[in-house]
């Protein structure tokens, strides 16, 4: 018996939502041959995705994630490549979307495919993925001043384009087009749909659920599929009581550096000369540190009228005048200050189960560690990109609001020094150690004065609504509460700092004194107040104050002309010389240098540009324009007050240094 074909009189006067149907049935088909093709392209992502190791239930469920996520997150993107075709064959008339809709799903599979290559390159090369950014320089490149191809690499990038678009093309012909036959028996393309549904379902449940236990051998794999934004959950589950925070807290202790990571990190294992510190304490032995980080801390308004005890203290201090925080963030910016990595780390640190070289470097060593935050740790994953080795991490600090906080903290930090020094004095002389603290105030951020408390600062506002500000408010009450809110906060630091005073560790202690970023307060007229969104100084200058034994005073750079600019990630490489006698350049842990070089007769630290990051965006700070990288892949040049300038030319030659520097610590 002759089969019909389409165009047969049989199947021309078939009922049109039964062709229809059909034609739905069929492209569907067309997507699932798609997804064949996407697997293949997609191998080329797993050199550089960090598999599963060991036979454990961490392991398997590594496995788990890996198929579930491979199945079901390709077969998404298959999907939304099918779905213009689908909904236009819901429009058009069946015989019509079956004779021409074949070529648009071609080019449409052919080039999608072509733009999964490209990425897998991308990604290869830089450890991200392809973004509107990257696209936009390359179409601006009109001297090739960043891009340089030969005529052989356009040649075969033209002919795997066309290629793919034909196959493909040829593909949907085959399977949905007019060619498309009836057969007897289909593949149940229903069903695999479902089931690339369900295994996207199943993909982000076992990605909620690891990533609240702290189980990198699934959150680690993540970062390498395109267009993946994995579910997360963890504050969710605590609230409901689904979450034990200090159970799952506890299995961080327990986390192995696999050794296929998505990081090498350090490049090379650090070697310790103590001819190389610098500070020392009275009794010869390396200088206590303490981070002194203040929540939202501008540069401008560390003044004697708004901070009178810590001004008068660090009196005697290095201060930098143009030093640049590596976020407008807290996750960011706090990250730069204690890892010495850029924010593109952050989360590789996170999957990796890495943790702070300075801390790790303490934990060797067996300091004391004072670990303390007024808001917590956890609150944005500082605990697992900073502390994922440090036990029994004190999550947060106890308060009905910023201001309390504050002060309970500091009440809980004098008594852990009060404990540590009773310990040392039970155990004898030689039990004292240096140690290595960290109290992060949370005040300024949240406006947050003592119940009862003053204001010197007037007019002042009496709290703050974001959804009441706008192009034309006043910023001066809201700044002054800002500033009123450092003013209280000053005298918990000057609680800290007597407290060393008194028991003879003010000269035997390295101070940080800084800021995890920033406060804008409409500065540019742009209507933007807080942080996190822009990369202007008024987010993120944050004042930096380094004092101690072997740190010479006063200001940085102050027989130059301009300040030169340093960045929070120039912090650690600095302690880790200078306190801890890391004798390695800091290229092999850092994306810094070390502020104290001229000690050995180098020339200070003056950054060409400074890498800064948000929740999602980076800025390329420079001083006189801001490279703005969205993470939804656009991109933007602004000068200091966010007014638009043009095109990249140029100045396009320092982002590829950074894109360059972004993956110095990747492990392949």
């Amino acid at each position: 018996m002759t089969a019909k074909t389409p165009d047969s009189p049989a199947l021309a006067n078939a009922r049109p939502r039964d062709s229809r149907r059909r034609y739905l049935r069929d492209s569907a088909t067309f997507s699932l041959a798609i997804l064949v093709l996407i697997w293949l392209v997609a191998t080329r992502y797993l050199p550089f995705t960090p598999l599963p190791q060991g036979v454990s239930a961490a392991s398997l469920s590594g496995w788990a994630y890996l198929a579930t996520t491979w199945l079901g997150h390709y077969g998404l993107l298959a999907q939304l490549l099918w779905l213009p075709v689908g909904l236009l064959g819901m429009i058009l008339p069946a015989r019509s979307a079956r004779r021409w809709l074949w070529l648009p799903a071609g080019i449409l599979a052919g080039s999608a495919l072509s733009a999964l290559i490209i990425d897998s390159l991308v990604y290869a090369q830089y450890r991200f993925h392809l973004n509107g950014f990257m696209l936009s320089m390359f179409l601006n490149d009109s001297n090739g001043e960043i891009f340089e191809f030969d005529a052989t690499t356009w040649l075969l990038g033209a002919c795997t384009l066309l290629g793919l678009i034909a196959l493909c093309c040829g593909l949907a012909y085959r399977l949905s087009g007019p060619a498309a036959v009836k057969r007897a028996h289909r593949l149940p393309t229903g069903k695999l749909h479902a089931l690339l549904f369900l295994m996207l379902l199943a993909s982000h449940i076992q990605h909620i659920v690891s990533d609240a236990h702290h189980n990198l051998q699934v959150t680690r794999e993540a970062p390498a599929f395109p267009l993946l934004f994995p579910a997360t959950a963890r504050d969710f589950m605590e609230d409901h009581g689904w979450l034990d925070a200090r159970t799952a807290e506890a299995a961080k202790v327990h986390i192995q550096n696999f050794g296929t990571g998505s990081l090498a990190y350090p490049a090379v294992p650090l070697k310790q000369d103590d001819d190389v510190i610098t500070s020392r304490g009275v009794d010869g032995q390396p200088a206590n540190i303490l981070f002194l980080v203040i929540d939202s801390w501008r540069a401008d308004s560390f003044t004697a009228e708004a901070m009178p005890h810590l001004h008068a203290a660090l009196a005697d201090g290095l201060h930098f005048p143009d030093h640049i925080s590596g976020g407008n963030s807290t996750r960011t910016g706090f990250f730069s200050l204690l890892s010495g990595l850029t924010a593109n780390y952050v989360t590789p640190m996170e999957n990796d189960g890495l943790g702070s070289v300075l801390v790790n470097q303490a934990l060797q060593r067996q300091w004391p560690l004072g670990l303390f935050s007024s808001a917590s740790f956890n609150g944005v994953g500082l605990d697992r990109s900073l502390f994922p080795k440090v036990p029994d991490l004190r999550l947060r600090t106890l308060g009905d609001s910023p201001a309390m906080r504050d002060r309970v903290m500091t009440t809980d930090w004098l008594a852990w020094q009060a404990q540590r020094r009773q310990t040392a004095l039970q155990q004898g002389a030689h039990a004292l150690k240096p140690w290595l603290g960290v109290l992060f105030y949370d005040a300024p951020h949240g406006y947050s004065l003592p119940r009862g408390a003053s204001t010197p600062f007037q007019p002042s506002a009496t709290g703050m609504d974001y959804l009441t500000l706008g192009p034309d408010t006043d910023p001066t009450p809201v700044r002054n509460l800002y500033l009123n809110s450092l003013y209280h906060l000053d005298r918990q630091l000057a609680r800290v700092i007597q407290d060393l005073k008194e028991h003879g560790e003010w000269d035997n202690t390295v101070l940080v004194v800084t800021g995890d970023h920033a406060q804008e307060f409409n500065d540019s007229g742009k209507n933007f107040w807080g942080h996190n969104g822009n990369f202007t100084r008024y987010q993120t200058q944050v004042p930096l104050i380094l004092r101690g034994p072997g740190i010479p005073a006063g200001h940085y750079g102050s027989q130059l002309p301009l300040p030169p600019v340093t960045a929070h990630y120039d912090v650690v490489p600095t302690l880790l010389r200078h306190v801890m006698g890391i004798s390695n350049p800091p290229s092999d842990y850092s994306m810094g240098h070390d502020l104290l070089r001229t000690l050995d007769h180098q020339p200070e630290v003056d950054n060409e540009w400074v890498l800064s990051g948000s929740y999602q965006d980076f800025g390329i700070i420079q001083r006189d324009c801001i490279y703005a990288l969205e993470g939804t892949g656009g991109y933007a040049v602004y000068d200091g007050d966010m007014n638009r300038r043009q095109a990249l030319g140029e100045g396009a030659n320092p982002v590829m240094k950074v894109m360059e520097a972004m993956r110095r610590f990747y492990a392949n």
